[in-house]
């Protein structure tokens, strides 16, 4: 079963995870470590409504520990000017992301797990249209909609979001 998965999944897991790395020898690498946790716990394939979707979770998780490891690496190894500064960096991303999943554990559940793969980017949003057996443009619009709902909901509750000049979220106030 297993070596089937990898048949089937492992170039789609490779390109993925080569979009967000920058050499290909570390996106084939991390597929490889994807697989091997997959190998590690096929005993939870069992359960699992769609492999291709824990897969990619897996595949996710897996770069994400990677990130944190090179930037454990490369803040070990630089001059660290204002720890202050970045204690509270850190502080408001933790809390920017408690909140976020705060407001979208109040989706159904189905609406949950879809809304927290797209926003983690571990699945696209094709893939999710896919999944669920919508058409594409209908899911991108339930997800315009859901993001403006958030969003809002979360500068209602949480905090007044900060952003650099190209948009993306850089702390709260």
């Amino acid at each position: 079963m297993t070596s089937q998965l990898y048949k089937n999944y492992s170039d789609k897991v490779c390109h993925y995870l080569n979009k967000r790395v920058d050499k290909k020898e570390i996106a084939c690498d991390l597929m490889q470590d994807t697989f091997q946790k997959v190998l590690n716990n096929k005993e939870k394939l069992k359960n699992v409504r769609n492999p291709e979707a824990w897969i990619f979770r897996i595949a996710h998780n897996t770069l994400i520990d990677y990130t944190r490891k090179k930037k454990e690496s490369s803040l070990n190894g630089s001059q660290i000017s204002d720890k202050k500064e970045i204690d509270e960096t850190i502080t408001d991303i933790e809390a920017i992301s408690q909140c976020l999943y705060e407001l979208i554990e109040e989706y159904s559940d189905e609406n949950q797990e879809i809304l927290l793969d797209v926003f983690t980017k571990s699945l696209s949003q094709k893939e999710a249209a896919k999944y669920l057996d919508i058409p594409y443009s209908t899911f991108k619009s339930r997800v315009q909609k859901a993001r403006k709902v958030i969003l809002s909901e979360f500068e209602k509750r949480c905090c007044h979001l900060k952003h650099n000049e190209q948009g993306q979220i850089i702390g709260c106030s």
